[in-house]
């Protein structure tokens, strides 16, 4: 008997490991275009060399109109590939700290 797939694996190009699927991601009304593994410092703001915080990961791709996408907000804990994630010009190794303040631990470096 053949077997068909008729959906697709749960999770985005980032993730790694994750206990829960559902529980790290927040619906964010996000204002900034972006697409999945790019790092948000806020709702309005990628994160940058200015950068203080983070408030997560974008978990798909948005335009910046579309209203609330899923932001992965926490860990729980939760490991992202660090060759997919976007951190513009902001010192990873601080992003990392404010990542992994919140679970999400940074692999793959």
């Amino acid at each position: 008997m053949t077997k068909i797939n008729t959906i697709g694996p749960k999770g985005d190009t980032f993730l790694v490991h994750a206990n829960d699927y559902d529980i790290q991601f927040d619906a964010v009304n996000v204002t900034v275009a972006g697409s999945a593994g790019d790092i948000l410092e806020s709702a309005s703001a990628q994160v940058s060399s200015t950068s203080t915080e983070v408030i997560g990961i974008l978990a798909e791709e948005t335009d910046g109109t579309a209203g609330p996408v899923r932001v992965m907000t926490r860990g729980n804990p939760s490991s992202v590939d660090h060759q997919k994630l976007n951190y513009n010009d902001a010192v990873q190794a601080d992003v990392q700290g404010w990542l992994e303040g919140v679970g999400i631990v940074v692999v793959n470096k």
